[in-house]
């Protein structure tokens, strides 16, 4: 149960500086829940406001490398990462999902679909040519 997050819980905390009873303390936890996370004895929290509670405090980026481990690490078995939850809602997710399923899209691919995402997302708006009836169908 859980060995995953507690590991990366535990390197996080320590790269912070933190030691375990003020760390519990400053995320509303008690120091042994912690500890049983920290050693695979208890299941990450499984509300999204208490993970980002402990990401904040640990300092980790939304959306950033570590913030995407944690919650990564959070997760069920089964079930997506709390922060990615409220994104699976929306519209066309289903439709982008199916499509990479319909196309057998390699996990290869999937990375740069997500690059190309990226770099779309950070270049200025000048330079972006995108253009919803191009790519919208219908949607």
């Amino acid at each position: 149960m859980g060995t995953e997050f507690g590991e990366c819980l535990r390197t996080l905390r320590i790269r912070a500086g933190f030691g375990l009873r003020d760390f519990a303390a400053l995320v509303g936890i008690a120091a042994s829940n912690v500890s049983a996370m920290e050693h695979g004895r208890r299941r990450a929290p499984a509300d999204p406001a208490k993970l980002r509670t402990i990401a904040d405090a640990l300092g980790l980026v939304e959306g950033g490398g570590d913030w995407a481990r944690l919650f990564d690490a959070a997760a069920r078995p089964g079930s997506l990462p709390a922060d990615v939850q409220p994104t699976v809602r929306r519209r066309l997710v289903p439709v982008l999902l199916r499509t990479i399923e319909n196309n057998q899209l390699s996990d290869d691919e999937i990375g740069r679909l997500i690059q190309e995402i990226e770099n779309r997302h950070d270049r200025p708006e000048s330079e972006d040519d995108s253009d919803p009836a191009v790519y919208g169908q219908g949607y």
